[in-house]
């Protein structure tokens, strides 16, 4: 749970609520009353601040990449933005050699051009596809 209310006897007899939030943001106290408006906004707070780390994550762990054994270290730590041709005996072999398998062709990515990273054969999307693996 992102967000613990504390209520005792003396929060009741003060008229306040203690709101503990994860993730070491501490705690603070908040009028009774108060509560139902502002839980929601604590609960966007805290979806925004997850998003925010997810995609920092992504980026710092995502490499562009045009030959094999840049490909082959960035699915070892992360995820690769590489050419592909798009048959399926290449796609093999990336599972075979890296464990990796395409995960997305990114629509919203600039459209490019270039030689599949594992056969040399021209990318068949128009632009780079995220490889990683899967656990």
């Amino acid at each position: 749970m992102p967000v613990r209310l504390e209520l005792g006897p003396r929060d009741l007899a003060a008229g306040v609520v203690t709101v503990a939030r994860r993730l070491g943001e501490g705690k603070e106290q908040l009028p009774l009353d108060s509560v139902p408006q502002a839980v929601p906004g604590i609960l966007e707070d805290f979806q925004a601040l997850l998003l925010r780390r997810a995609a920092e994550f992504r980026d710092a762990h995502t490499a562009v990449v045009d030959d094999w054994a840049a490909f082959s270290a960035a699915v070892g730590v992360g995820w690769a933005a590489a050419f592909h041709c798009g048959t399926v005996g290449c796609e093999a072999e990336i599972k075979k050699d890296t464990a990796a398998t395409p995960r997305c062709v990114p629509l919203a990515a600039p459209e490019e051009s270039g030689q599949c990273v594992r056969c040399g054969l021209p990318g068949d999307y128009g632009r780079r596809v995220l490889f990683g693996r899967a656990y």
